[in-house]
């Protein structure tokens, strides 16, 4: 079986606060051509970007999902084929309730077992200090709304490469995550993305891989081949 996995699109309700930054239709026509060539399609988490609206809840964000859907109705509709399967993430939670996305998936042929989780769950800022990560999200959607994405952005990339320096490497904690579920799922390879850096880990136990993201125009995904034992990211 060839699986693809790719995550963190970050569509957003409204236009300033879209990260997803792709061309409906192009969008399609990638995913095309991952249809002809995978069996399965995995979408690792923050789908959906729900957490930068004036006011925290889940109703709030149930709302901004549903307006952010709208936005692509298309590749909404695209989403729910049969061959694609969605587990949420931090910024797109509420797509648990509301449309039946799980937190983790399993997937298991050609004698390999694949663990997919979207990876906040082990982010050492989201596990200790969850409140100030929300502000922080809430802190650039209110950048966002007042014009200055270019600034939100610059905070944004500057989060993502002080944690993948603290956080990402062979020793931390997503690896010793990874490492605790290989070993409880009896997987072979745990899948994650939240990070937005593609990377892949061999471990004593199996390995871990992060799927990137697809946000601002990117179409980084991973491809797995279950009977080839195979991982390989493909940055675009």
């Amino acid at each position: 079986m060839r699986i693809a996995a790719l995550s963190d699109f970050h569509i957003g309700a409204h236009g300033y606060m879209d990260e997803f930054r792709h061309r409906e239709s192009a969008f399609l026509a990638f995913l095309d051509q991952l249809e002809g060539s995978h069996d399965r399609i995995i979408l690792v988490g923050d789908i959906y970007q729900t957490e930068h609206a004036l006011l925290p809840g889940r109703r709030v964000a149930a709302a901004e999902l549903a307006r952010a859907r709208a936005r692509v109705p298309a590749l909404c509709e695209r989403l729910r084929g049969p061959q694609y399967h969605y587990i949420h993430g931090n910024h797109d939670a509420v797509a648990g309730p509301e449309l039946g996305a799980p937190e983790t998936l399993e997937i298991s042929a050609d004698g390999y077992r694949v663990l997919f989780i979207h990876g906040h769950q082990f982010d050492p800022v989201f596990q200790r200090a969850r409140a100030a990560a929300q502000a922080a999200t809430w802190f650039t959607g209110r950048l966002r709304r007042a014009g200055l994405r270019p600034l939100a952005q610059w905070f944004e990339g500057r989060d993502v490469a002080i944690k993948h320096r603290r956080f990402g490497h062979i020793d931390g904690p997503y690896a010793r995550a990874a490492r605790a579920l290989l070993r409880e799922h009896a997987a072979d390879l745990v899948v994650m993305g939240h990070t937005h850096v593609p990377h892949l880990h061999r471990l004593p136990e199996g390995q871990v891989v992060n799927t990137g993201s697809c946000a601002r125009g990117r179409r980084t995904h991973v491809t797995i081949d279950t009977a080839a034992r195979s991982v390989e990211i493909h940055r675009a």
